[in-house]
């Protein structure tokens, strides 16, 4: 039986994968600030845009774990601030200071495809992936609002999914894998935040273009390869799991309207 920990396992994709994981009999420890109704894994509350709750949660968790998967965020309805702590510093400050207990497990990051384009503002992303911890991560933010407040939210997810990259080498001291899930418009209850962030109208042409939203479950099904399958020479890589949205736009058969 496995150690996993889950950030925002209580609803959406997060509790889509808890299900998951303990289908396969495996133990789960849930960091949320809600408390889950699935009441065989362990519930830990956390805010992950708080170095200090996040700490606080860290030393209920067992000594030794072999996954760590890091679904938690909001949207962007929510001031720029906690946007960017929550979905990229509380992700990171977790993920660090669980490397020691990973040793020969893994790490999933959950980003987005809003951040799959973070190279083309690799300068302004790699310039807050240099803050040594989320102290000066806090202080990198108040101190470059004009980077980041016309998009908090993508901006996080650019950051999170570039992570990736710097993340395998520190990791890898500890043999301990990372890698990372783009999910593209799936139905939770953000929903209607990117509905509105969005605008229904481009909203619902993107769900056009592919059929449907993407389903909890699509999403859970690869972040559960990634975790506890048999993947063991996989690491550092964002796979992006949108139904064949981002391959449409790539090749050009999926033409945005004008």
């Amino acid at each position: 039986m496995k150690n996993i920990v889950i950030t925002g396992g209580t609803s959406g994709i997060g509790a889509a994968v808890v299900s998951r994981i303990l289908e396969r009999k495996h133990q789960v420890y849930i960091l949320d600030i809600s408390k889950p109704q699935e009441k065989r894994a362990t519930f830990i509350p956390c805010n992950m845009g708080s170095r200090e709750s996040i700490d606080t949660a860290i030393a209920g968790l067992p000594a030794t774990i072999d996954a760590l998967i890091n679904i938690a965020g909001v949207s962007g309805t929510k001031p720029g601030e906690i946007v960017i702590a929550v979905n990229f510093l509380g992700l990171r400050h977790l993920a660090q200071a669980l490397f020691t207990r990973l040793g020969g497990g893994c790490v999933v990051n959950v980003a987005s495809t809003a951040g799959r384009d973070w190279s083309l503002r690799e300068t302004e992303v790699r310039s807050l992936l240099d803050t040594q911890d989320f102290a000066s991560g806090i202080e990198w933010i108040a101190n470059n609002k004009a980077v980041w407040q016309e998009n908090p939210y993508k901006f996080s997810k650019q950051c999170a999914a570039a992570y990736t990259y710097r993340a395998v080498k520190l990791a890898m001291a500890h043999s301990v894998r990372v890698n990372c899930v783009n999910p593209g418009i799936v139905g939770t209850q953000l929903s209607t935040d990117f509905k509105n962030m969005l605008g229904s109208e481009k909203y619902d042409w993107v769900v056009a273009q592919i059929g449907r939203e993407g389903r909890p479950d699509d999403i859970a099904q690869v972040i559960e390869y990634l975790s506890i399958g048999e993947c063991q020479w996989l690491n550092g890589v964002e796979i992006v799991v949108d139904g064949g949205y981002t391959a449409g736009i790539i090749d050009g058969w999926i033409k945005p309207p004008a």
